[in-house]
């Protein structure tokens, strides 16, 4: 039997204690007493009082009372456990002698409770908890949410229902509020990446190199007579009044876009789980080259196509695993020519996308020739080749070892 508030309206108060019910008692009891019947006025007038003191309590029932909730922190990784925490108060000398309060969560976060699913939204699911509330008092308890899945989630509506003392009448308010909680792909440890990754133009240099990047500004300074004159900032020389130079990034040896082709992920007996080791494979590697310094960027062509430029901060990469946390398989232009007006030349680009991908080879093979060196992270249900149109090639598969993939060990 579903208890939840979808499936059990409120139930109707008791007719002697309706409109008519009421109306007829203080006729009974004002009769009886006029009569001088006693013992049928004190039933009557008995009866009565019970009637009115119980609409009267459920009337005031959320009067004043207050609601709220909110998680331990609204962003987490896949597999992580986040905590809810819930507060009713009641700041009033009425009681609530009992409260049922029903919690619409979406079932993504697996809530830790007894849960019964909700047939208006099959995504969510209802937690409830019972209790009293006396006068003064304020209730707080928590609840675990397991993240066990990619998205952002908005937390349902909180159903509470009380009534009067002795359960003639329920009354129900709805509270709601616009929490979030967003759940990025899960990311797994990385000691290297076992991948052909290099950039094409450059030997490798240390992060202390003398070799500069011209097109990455660590910041500004003040001109120097031997300094050339095409780092001059002429924007912030006409706010100062005095000549400042551009300092600029010393060049490293990784410089890496990572690129997503939706296409091909939206259908198929395992392609949302591929799409999930996929995005969980790009995310571990965006951690991975932030930590040792490697600017990124990441491009996908969903139907609202995602553009982020290069960087190595970690806003940027908050801001990639934001959009792998917010991306849906929907498919917008094709990879190429689109994405070459949004990668920098001499860039290594890890194109990740599903076997069944249309223009796989011809894009694979437009790569090279606008300046980058390609590197496929292949989706598929069997064991792809080493090398797929001259790159090489990073199979993802159903149940892999993401870590040892990209480790090389796989």
């Amino acid at each position: 039997m579903m208890d939840s508030p979808e499936a059990r309206p409120l139930s109707a108060a008791p007719w002697l204690f309706g409109r008519q019910g009421i109306a007829l008692l203080a006729l009974v009891t004002a009769l009886a007493a006029t009569f001088l019947a006693t013992d049928v006025t004190y039933l009557a007038g008995a009866l009565l009082l019970v009637g009115l003191t119980a609409r009267a309590w459920a009337a005031l029932a959320f009067v004043r009372v207050t609601y709220a909730r909110r998680p331990s922190r609204n962003r987490a990784f896949c597999g992580d456990d986040l905590t809810l925490e819930s507060v009713l108060e009641n700041p009033r000398l009425l009681p609530l002698p009992w409260a049922e309060v029903w919690e619409q969560l979406p079932m993504a976060l697996q809530p830790e409770a007894p849960r019964e699913r909700s047939f208006a939204e099959s995504d969510r699911v209802w937690v409830s908890r019972g209790l009293a509330v006396w006068p003064y008092h304020r209730l707080r308890w928590r609840r675990t949410l397991h993240c066990v899945k990619r998205g952002v989630y908005k937390l349902g509506a909180t159903r509470i229902r009380t009534g009067d003392p002795f359960g003639f009448f329920e009354r129900e308010r709805l509270y709601t509020d616009d929490v979030q909680v967003l759940v990025y792909p899960r990311v797994v440890p990385l000691r290297g990446l076992g991948l052909p990754l290099h950039h094409p133009s450059l030997d490798v240099v240390s992060r202390r190199s003398h070799v500069s990047d011209p097109i990455r500004t660590a910041g500004l300074r003040e001109y120097q007579p031997y300094d050339p004159q095409r780092l001059i900032h002429w924007p912030s020389t006409a706010r100062s009044g005095s000549l400042q130079v551009r300092v600029l990034e010393p060049a490293t040896s990784l410089h890496v876009s990572l690129v997503l082709d939706v296409r091909g992920f939206s259908f198929g007996t395992y392609r949302g789980e591929l799409l999930e080791l996929t995005l969980s494979a790009i995310a571990s590697m965006a951690v991975f080259l932030q930590s040792k310094g490697a600017p990124t960027a990441f491009v996908a062509n969903t139907q609202v196509p995602i553009i982020i430029p290069p960087g190595a901060s970690v806003p940027h990469l908050q801001g990639v695993l934001e959009s792998l946390a917010r991306l849906t398989p929907a498919a917008g232009p094709s990879i190429v020519p689109w994405a070459l007006d949004h990668l920098p030349r001499g860039n290594t680009v890890v194109l990740a996308t599903s076997d069944v991908s249309p223009d796989l080879q011809p894009s694979l093979m437009q790569l090279p020739d606008a300046g980058l060196h390609a590197l496929l992270m292949l989706a598929g249900t069997d064991r792809v080749r080493t090398r797929v149109g001259g790159a090489a090639t990073i199979p993802i598969l159903p149940g892999c070892d993401v870590a040892a993939v990209l480790e090389g060990r796989q």
